[in-house]
């Protein structure tokens, strides 16, 4: 029986016994000119020697050598128009095994043999393409690694990619008539089914489907990710780069109590899974993990829960943040990252002001309510949609209500609906609307955030006592117009500096008397001026306060101002 391999001959026969075989050696020369002194073929089966092995023309283009073998052996070899070294074909990388060919036999096997076109890896005419993988990041499935593609049918077991030298890089060499293939779409699987894990390849070396492409545009392609010619690592269109261990630590000191379930880390290098990577109470207030993480830049935030339930971070506003999340750029430099929650690492922690009530009032005079609806408010401290709170408007004023006590960071992000968030027909507040006759939103407009997603929350910053938030027009920054409901909102004008301060501070921006009041974190006031008569900038002593964050509180004839303080 015979058996004809391109590049690497591999055949079981469980049942055969050890014997000879057959190896045959064939190289197509229709391409080139024949030296006057013959074709050879030089290998360790013949200690190298590039004159010593002359091969026989079939007096059609090709020329054949034939040995035998008597032991499973994997032979090395290349072949040479003429009889010296300098006259040898290169090997192209797509068959290439440190620079030659390379042919595998088993002793339980029939004979081999291999037809090549000189110079190339295939028969003259066709195109090889060398597929390989980089698992070195992968759990290897015991099913093995396979390449599945529009070459084979799409089947998941067709395929199978082998890895002989154990460097983690899985290759099968696959031959194309590029006449009637122009591209192959594919991708590598690690199992042998649709349901063990497969490749995902976005945009950058992908198609729509999250296959990947490969055009046949040369007679030998090896896959490479890279200049240098390395593997792409599996479902990555780079190569793979060994990962780091990152230590991760957070400082839960600042937060009034820490969750039953524990602190979490959640981010893009584990899936955002909330529950997935808990962090070890270190005993002292800090809570750390450990773990792999690629090399690069990441986004992720710490959880005091294990699930989306508000209890996150929310890190708007910091120097560290992308879209509400944590950033960070990890290399063998760079592979701890410590910070107390919901703060920026290097800054003070600062802990949560202390429980108290927030009233939340929004003017429904510009919307058309049926009998039947009912406004609720929602955010971080309801867990978002799920737990709504349906508000009231007791005196029919069109001004609706609900006091909710708060605990937690001093970050409040909300907003409002027109019916429960979950409902079918909820209208929800958009964050876009019309000021002064140009389209803005709340983060602009100054009462709200970007949300991540492509949205917007209202937010209110806590200072730890009761307080009654201003009323809003439904999805606006103010109150509506002509409403009586109206409260003058001073933090706009009410200025500080220097800040940081350090031993004083001026108030700037406001005048007339007030009753000014410097509030910690936890919401007691640290200083208090009563009847003050402010002129327009009014020096503050600050001695004998410690050092932190504060807030100055202004409040005037019914309105009121606040303004976030750093005392060094």
């Amino acid at each position: 029986m015979k058996q004809f391999f391109s590049l690497v001959a591999v055949a079981l026969l469980g049942s055969a016994a050890w014997g000879q075989t057959m190896v045959t050696l064939t190289v197509d020369m229709t391409n080139e000119m024949v030296s006057a002194d013959g074709v050879h073929v030089a290998g360790n089966f013949q200690g190298w020697d590039p004159g010593a092995t002359p091969m026989t023309d079939n007096m059609d283009g090709t020329w054949s050598y034939s040995f035998s073998s008597d032991t499973a052996a994997t032979y090395q070899y290349k072949f040479i128009n003429g009889n010296a070294w300098g006259s040898d074909e290169s090997i192209p990388g797509a068959c290439a095994y440190d620079g030659n060919r390379q042919i595998m036999v088993d002793g339980a096997m029939g004979d081999v043999m291999s037809t090549v076109c000189y110079n190339s890896c295939a028969a003259c005419g066709m195109t090889t393409v060398r597929f390989r993988v980089d698992m070195s990041n992968e759990d290897v499935s015991p099913f093995g690694v396979h390449v599945a593609g529009s070459f084979q049918g799409w089947d998941p077991a067709g395929t199978e990619l082998m890895d002989p030298d154990g460097d983690m890089v899985y290759e099968s060499i696959q031959h194309f008539d590029a006449a009637d293939m122009t591209e192959v779409e594919f991708k590598f699987i690690n199992g042998n089914t649709w349901a063990d894990p497969n490749e995902l390849i976005d945009g950058a070396c992908g198609n729509e489907s999250g296959n990947r492409v490969l055009m046949l545009d040369s007679e030998n392609i090896l896959l490479a990710a890279d200049a240098t010619g390395g593997a792409y690592c599996f479902n990555s269109c780079s190569a793979c780069v060994a990962p780091l261990v990152v230590t991760f630590t957070a400082d839960m000191s600042v937060v009034s109590s820490v969750s039953p379930e524990g602190v979490h880390l959640a981010g893009s290098f584990q899936g955002w899974d909330p529950a997935g990577t808990p962090l070890m109470d270190n005993g002292d207030g800090t809570w750390s993990v450990s773990l792999e993480v690629p090399p690069g830049t990441h986004e992720f935030k710490f959880i005091n829960s294990n699930a989306w339930d508000g209890n996150e971070e929310n890190m708007e506003g910091s120097g560290c943040n992308n879209g509400g999340n944590r950033i960070a750029t990890f290399d063998d430099m760079n592979n701890t990252y410590t910070a107390c929650f919901n703060t920026c690492p290097g800054e003070s922690c600062t802990p949560d002001p202390d429980p108290a009530n927030i009233t939340f009032r929004v003017n429904m005079a510009e919307q058309e309510l049926t009998s039947d609806q009912a406004v609720f408010v929602w955010g971080g401290f309801t867990g978002w949609q799920g737990g709504a709170i349906e508000m009231t408007d007791a005196d029919g004023d069109g001004v609706w209500e609900h006091t909710e006590n708060i605990s937690g960071g001093a970050n409040v992000d909300y907003k409002y609906s027109i019916g429960h968030p979950n409902d079918e027909g909820v209208v929800e507040e958009s964050g876009v609307f019309v000021m002064d006759g140009d389209t803005t939103n709340w983060t602009l407009a100054g009462c709200g955030v970007d949300n991540g997603f492509g949205g917007f929350n209202r937010r209110h910053v806590r200072s730890g006592m009761d307080e009654v938030l201003d009323v809003v027009c439904f999805n606006t920054c103010s109150d509506c117009e002509g409403s009586d409901a109206f409260v003058q909102d001073l933090t706009q004008a009410l200025m500080l500096f220097p800040n940081p301060a350090e031993g004083r501070v001026v108030v700037a921006g406001l005048s007339g008397a007030a009753l000014v009041s410097v509030v910690d974190a936890q919401g007691r006031a640290a200083r208090v001026w009563d009847n003050l008569v402010l002129n327009g900038q009014n020096e503050l002593s600050l001695e004998g306060l410690r050092a932190g964050f504060y807030h100055v509180v202004v409040e005037q004839e019914g309105a009121r101002g606040v303004q976030r303080l750093v005392i060094k």
